[in-house]
């Protein structure tokens, strides 16, 4: 038998198209491992224009800033006041906050439920906040009824009447509120940690209980808002479609006559850090699971170290990708959530963690989250997080600006801390400069390592987890009982 080999000849164009495909085939692979070894290049910032703040004093000393929002049907309007709860005296804890709430309680001519009925008929929302260096006066309101704002106002700063009848109902709103609050562990904590770390610093102050508002008083209202309540000692901001020749012309017609008087201000001192690691343990025991608090204040060298720290916080625990998250709750499961959060105060910043974790597993929460804390400050963060947690950031910022009242809130604090312009107009560009060393050298200079941990829960059911550590028990109103040592809970 036979074989017969039969040779089919191709077409040379059939040929070329072949070699063409094997060619594009082999050029695709090529291109595809170069894209696997080489990662793209990120996607162009957004676009970020901030309107200018453009500011003016009135001959009495009151300054006027002006941040123009064609966008905005409404205006925003606040009332910065240098008299926080800093401010307070050491016997009146509370007086700073629970004079701000007294400010629409009444007017010559017009009672607490007209103001709020002249407010509700303008579309306004009226707000106090309290802060440890300033109060903020907060009054949005539809854009057509600019008038009838600043007159309200200017009534109510110019011609307080504080009525007693008010007075009582607000020291016992007050007084409820902080009760009530009580059994909110995440609350405690938060105030424990404070009046620990500011235990010798006026800034203490800002974790008063329902005991301090019991010898709140008209008589001490009012000193206190003789005494901070001038022009020259505030600062009033609008953010709407206005300019700011507008804004004073009209301003200057309801609070030109806002007497100016020298107010004398007790420079603050930054305060120390807490130096060795501290554990207190709060009882509260109708809670099942254990909340904790850990933190330590931070010295600012001055207002650029706020960007490196905003970084640090990010990488630790700022979102749900951070250090802490990914590592108490998504490797470990130890914790319901674990976040960090800071606050910035005028004289330091103040770095805070919080988790919810199952009592069995309080040993192991803590002793992690000082490891995540003693990692950070002893290694360079690497480059690809520190992106990571700076890409956050800056896609964030335009996000939340868009809200009014996170933008309102932000230009009071920049306008209170007196901060400079990288703080608004520049905050990418601020942000995009911040290096792993920079990041580094403000978390090793920080005492983050020697914080005080605050543990809020049963302490019956905590304390077989928390042989290991001495614990200071404080009340659920942030004072101290007493002491228990190791071998004791052994």
């Amino acid at each position: 038998m036979s074989i017969t080999v039969r040779i089919r000849s191709y077409p040379s164009s059939l040929c070329f198209f072949l070699l063409l495909f094997l060619f594009i085939w082999n050029t695709s692979l090529f291109s595809q491992e170069r894209f696997r070894r080489d990662p793209p290049f990120p996607d162009p910032l957004p676009e970020l224009t901030l309107p200018q703040v453009e500011s003016a004093s009135l001959s009495n000393g009151l300054e006027v800033s002006v941040i123009r929002r064609q966008d905005l049907q409404v205006i925003s309007m606040h009332l910065i006041v240098y008299a926080g709860e800093s401010f307070s005296p050491d016997a009146l804890p509370g007086l700073a906050t629970f004079t701000a709430n007294m400010v629409n309680k009444g007017a010559v001519g017009l009672s607490s439920s007209r103001i709020t009925e002249t407010i509700e008929t303008i579309g306004g929302k009226f707000s106090s906040e309290t802060h440890p260096d300033y109060s903020v006066i907060s009054f949005t309101f539809l854009e057509d009824y600019l008038d009838i704002a600043l007159e309200t106002l200017g009534k109510m700063i110019l011609q307080p009447t504080f009525p007693r009848i008010e007075v009582s109902n607000v020291v016992r709103t007050m007084h409820y509120d902080l009760l009530g609050r009580k059994s909110s562990a995440t609350f405690v904590g938060q105030r424990t940690l404070l009046r620990i770390l500011f235990k010798e610093h006026p800034y203490r102050n800002i974790g008063f209980n329902e005991t301090g508002t019991r010898n709140l008083n008209r008589d001490e209202l009012l000193s206190f808002f003789e005494k901070y309540y001038r022009p020259n000692n505030a600062k009033l901001i609008l953010i709407g479609n206005l300019t700011l020749r507008t804004a004073v012309r009209k301003i200057s017609r309801y609070l030109n006559t806002w007497e100016n008087r020298a107010v004398d201000h007790e420079a603050v001192r930054p305060p120390q850090p807490n130096e060795t690691l501290k554990l207190c343990i709060v009882d509260l025991p109708e809670e099942e699971d254990a909340t904790i608090t850990i933190g330590n204040t931070i010295l600012l060298r001055n207002h650029d170290d706020y960007f490196p720290i905003t970084v640090l916080n990010q990488v630790l625990g700022g979102s749900a990708h951070s250090r802490l998250f990914m590592n108490l709750r998504e490797s470990k499961g130890y914790a319901y959530f674990a976040f960090s959060t800071l606050e910035f105060f005028k004289t330091c910043g103040i770095l805070t963690i919080q988790e919810r974790v199952r009592p069995n597993a309080i040993f192991e929460s803590i002793a992690e989250s000082l490891n995540e804390i003693r990692r950070i400050s002893s290694q360079v963060v690497p480059d690809y997080e520190l992106e990571q947690a700076k890409s956050y950031l800056i896609g964030n910022f335009p996000l939340r600006i868009e809200d009014l009242e996170y933008y309102s809130s932000r230009l009071a604090a920049i306008q209170a801390f007196e901060l400079n312009e990288s703080h608004w107009n520049s905050y990418y560009k601020s942000m995009m400069l911040i290096s792993p060393e920079n990041v580094y050298e403000i978390a090793r200079r920080s005492q983050l390592q020697s914080p005080v941990v605050v543990i809020v829960g049963n302490i019956q059911e905590l304390s077989p987890y928390l042989q290991e550590f001495d614990l200071e028990v404080y009340d659920t109103n942030g004072e101290f009982q007493y002491t228990i040592k190791k071998s004791e809970t052994e």
